[in-house]
């Protein structure tokens, strides 16, 4: 039997897998749920394979499963309709197995597939997912960690992957308050909204970074490690970008707090040309592959956009490990 790869990185032999959240807010309707499936389908079906089996469900849980189960199946593609919460849950097994994978931006904010080379449009994330072809890509996985003294009850009690970013301080703070009926009604301006509600809260906490090593303490109110991503999706990037294949990861770093300190660092990040202390200390960009944030007390975090409890964060690269259907590929 011949089972030899085709050219565009997988065997027409092996069976595929569609991955749809219907929480995602692009797919939230039936309706239109069902025609992203029914051109899914048609896609995969270019590519020269088989009729995917298709998994719809928002549970992390059976996210995760489906792609553990597609993976033990031999799939030679999995296609993840959502957003970056879905691509985050369904990574764990799929990144470093070989597979590829192909996303469709069915979320709000779409950052690590827009990072990677995918479309924001569905209609030409779609054509990609017909005639393109992988890369290899980075991302992240995250332990979160109860402080000494504190109870972890609420914490997963495994590392969890991350593609876009992971962080604690204001950020998780504005995620945890944007609901998912704001970014159903307002899309990304709902992260704004709840952003102005919080910005005069700001207030700096004492904070330990050990970055590959290398011990660093100050003092702040937000500190995101970031794998890919931009400011606003699809319209705003920093000045020295943050690539999905560079191998490491872009720690950034608000250490003032008020209104005018946190748009001002939010300022110096983005208009940065290298990495350090800005000159005003409103602001800090580090690099590094394996990255620990001790915040004292802990606050809360976010992983790819999602709302965790009060945490630390222990995080480590995991170099090309996610196989992309990119418009970048090779």
């Amino acid at each position: 039997m011949d089972t030899r790869a085709d050219d565009q990185g997988v065997s027409s032999r092996a069976p595929a897998s569609l991955i749809v959240s219907p929480l995602a807010s692009r797919v939230r309707d039936a309706s239109r749920r069902d025609d992203v499936i029914a051109r899914a389908r048609a896609a995969i079906g270019a590519r020269g394979l088989a009729d995917p089996a298709v998994v719809v469900t928002g549970d992390p849980a059976q996210i995760a499963e489906a792609a553990v189960a597609a993976v033990a199946g031999g799939a030679g593609l999995v296609v993840i309709a959502g957003g970056d919460g879905t691509i985050r849950d369904a990574t764990g097994s799929l990144a470093g197995s070989g597979i590829d994978v192909a996303l469709l931006p069915c979320g709000t904010g779409n950052l690590y597939a827009t990072s990677v080379g995918v479309p924001r449009s569905l209609d030409d994330a779609l054509r990609l997912l017909a005639k393109g072809r992988p890369r290899a890509f980075y991302v992240g996985e995250v332990r979160l960690v109860a402080p000494p003294g504190e109870p972890d009850a609420d914490l997963p009690s495994t590392a969890l992957g991350f593609c876009v970013a992971c962080g604690t301080g204001f950020d998780a703070e504005v995620i945890a308050a944007t609901d998912r009926e704001m970014k159903r009604r307002y899309g990304v301006a709902a992260y704004f909204l709840a952003a102005s509600r919080l910005l005069p809260g700001l207030s700096p906490r004492p904070t330990v970074l050990v970055i590959d090593g290398v011990r660093t303490e100050l003092e702040s109110v937000v500190v995101l490690v970031a794998n890919c991503g931009e400011a606003i999706p699809g319209k705003l990037r920093p000045r020295l970008p943050i690539e999905p294949d560079d191998g490491l990861f872009h720690v950034f770093v608000l250490p003032r707090g008020g209104i005018l300190g946190g748009i001002r660092g939010a300022l110096e990040l983005m208009t940065a040309e290298s990495r350090g202390m800005s000159p005003s200390g409103h602001a800090m960009r580090l690099t590094g592959r394996e990255v620990r944030v001790e915040v004292s007390p802990a606050g809360a975090t976010q992983v790819d956009g999602d709302a965790f409890p009060a945490a630390w964060l222990d995080a480590r690269v995991r170099p090309g490990s996610l196989r992309v259907i990119s418009s970048r590929g090779a």
